[in-house]
């Protein structure tokens, strides 16, 4: 028994190291001075089921004589109308490919070579450099008629390239004009970072992360019956394909993959790639940081209101550069509603754990300073007077309740800010493009200013040596200080260290920061609940076919593309 033991604990070493040996090797590309930039996919449904595929492929092409492009393809799907145009203009399709043949040979031509497991669409580099190639076909029988939809399964991008594509998109319409939609159409993706959406009438995944060995791009899409008369006809559901396909997905098929199938998962493909992509992600986090932190030493520190005021500006632009999480403007909000007396935190003692008093804030809604309300106060203060019922005592529970019910009013009260912030920044022309998360170099001379500002003033607010040059009787300027720090999320480090260099001004600052964790609980309650109510949302959405984020996982039974190719 032991000596198996042994036996079984040796091969099990022994496997672990192989993996890991294979994951080393795997990923490293044929031509390390070849790579691909983007391929862009756009597709033409026809009546029949028929499909006309235009691929873009634009990288830099420094070695190795063809680019290839393995197809995974059933008996019933044939390729027809190859067309091939690089930088030298268009190719000539030859009958019969031979990936034996020299740089000379392949150059400007373009061919199917067949393999046990299908075929492969091939041409030839021509000239290296940096290059973008249009290949164009055709696939018959593609599109399924099934019993109860019409839909197909269909990989557009192999995993396993030796030359992976940094972004992918892919782009279905319909020949006749027919708008995609919702309403007629499911869609999913699987094996990429991304989504997968209904835009203008069409079917679009795009990718939003780079594209590792190990992911491909597969798309699954159902159509209403009658939109389409597919010539080939299957007998089953299109519930079959779908049910294959979310298996190992994270779309609630209801399926669980075995305990063996992840440990397989986990020591063949994602063990060592996610050590790789978190120490990368922690260099480039690092750099970043470094970066951010020289641009804001050009700036020094700033002490006083950001962006003359206008604290949706300092969200929005916070939100571009990693400064503010997402929601934190409701933190904010509620803190400013407790700061004109519209709030007041209540402590409740309540019997907690073995007859221990636990005390609880609830907040009471006065309105006493309604005057001073500006158009989000008045939003916020609505939405919470609604949540906390007659007698105008906001409780946790009510507002875990609520948020969880009425997610899109909170949702649409950080949007207002955002839109509020936006208008300001392209008024005062700080941005050369809206991209998040956004580069410094994003910026104009005036986005820089402004951007300067925010982070000198958190970098006034971080160093507390600095905090006692304001003195005792500029008080009243930092409670509007906090305001901003608690939008960094650093209020409580602040006002602590306020305590310690005011101890005339304690009670003060004690009240103070009661309204702070007031603020700080509230806010947590809000916002997670409402994400979680978005989240289950989402998921029913994506479930069902509306669209959505795609599912790394999952996507088997797919036809049209298989694994491997890129170039040799």
């Amino acid at each position: 028994m032991r000596c198996s033991m042994r036996r079984r604990i040796r091969f099990i070493i022994r496997s672990i190291a192989l993996c890991f040996v294979l994951l080393l090797m795997f990923p490293l590309p044929a031509f390390a001075a070849n790579r691909v930039n983007t391929i862009d996919i756009h597709v033409v449904l026809y009546e029949d089921g028929s499909m006309l595929v235009t691929q873009v492929w634009e990288g830099s092409f420094e070695e190795g004589t063809e680019v290839y492009i393995p197809m995974n393809t059933p008996d019933y799907m044939t390729i027809s109308g190859l067309k091939v145009s690089g930088p030298s203009g268009a190719y000539d399709t030859v009958p019969d490919w031979d990936i034996d043949w020299s740089f000379e040979e392949k150059a400007g031509k373009c061919g199917i070579h067949y393999t046990d497991g299908g075929y492969e669409i091939c041409f030839g580099i021509t000239q290296y450099g940096r290059n973008s190639y249009t290949i164009e076909y055709r696939l018959d029988n593609v599109v399924a008629g099934y019993s109860d939809r019409d839909g197909v399964n269909f990989r557009f991008v192999n995993d396993q390239m030796n030359t992976t594509p940094t972004d992918a998109r892919v782009e279905i319409r319909l020949a006749d004009g027919t708008a995609i939609t919702d309403e007629i159409a499911d869609i999913w993706g699987f094996g990429f970072e991304g989504e997968v959406a209904f835009e203008d009438g069409r079917i679009v995944a795009r990718t939003s992360s780079p594209l590792s060995f190990k992911n491909h791009v597969t798309i699954l899409f159902s159509l209403e019956r009658g939109i389409l008369f597919p010539s080939r006809q299957e007998s089953s559901s299109f519930g079959k394909v779908r049910e294959e396909a979310f298996s190992g997905s994270d779309y609630d098929s209801g399926e669980e993959a075995t305990f063996s199938e992840l440990v397989i998962v986990f020591l063949i493909i994602f063990i060592l790639p996610i050590v790789l992509f978190v120490l990368i992600k922690r260099i480039k986090r690092k750099m970043a940081k470094a970066k951010m932190r020289r641009f804001s030493e050009r700036f020094g520190y700033f002490r006083d209101i950001p962006n003359e005021g206008n604290i949706s500006a300092t969200y929005a632009l916070g939100r571009l550069f990693g400064m503010c999480e997402d929601g934190a403007i409701l933190g904010t909000g509620i803190l400013r509603l407790i700061q004109l007396d519209c709030l007041a935190p209540v402590t409740d003692p309540n019997a907690g754990f073995m007859g221990k008093t636990r005390e609880t804030i609830s907040l009471r809604l006065t309105r006493s300073r309604h005057d001073k309300m500006n158009e989000f106060d008045e939003y916020l203060y609505t939405v919470l007077e609604s949540a906390a019922g007659s007698d105008g005592v906001l409780q946790p529970k009510e507002l875990e309740r609520f948020a969880n019910r009425n997610d899109t009013l909170l949702r649409d009260y950080i949007k207002k800010h955002e839109i509020t912030g936006r208008a300001y920044l392209n008024q005062k022309r700080c941005l050369k493009r809206w991209k998040t998360p956004a580069r410094l170099t994003d910026l104009t001379p005036s986005g820089e200013k402004e951007l300067g500002e925010l982070l000198g003033l958190k970098r006034y607010l971080e160093d507390f040596s600095l905090i006692a040059e304001r003195g005792v009787k500029e008080i009243p300027i930092w409670r509007e200080l906090l305001t901003y720090a608690m939008l960094f999320g650093i209020a409580d480090r602040v006002s602590e260290q306020m305590k310690e260099l005011y101890p005339s001004l304690f009670s003060e600052l004690v009240v103070y920061n009661q309204s702070m964790a007031a603020a700080y609980s509230y806010h947590y309650l809000l916002y997670s609940n409402m994400r979680k109510a978005e989240q289950e949302r989402e998921q029913a959405k994506r479930s069902a076919g509306s669209g959505g984020f795609a599912s790394i996982g999952g996507g088997g039974g797919s036809i049209g593309g298989g694994s491997g190719g890129g170039t040799r």
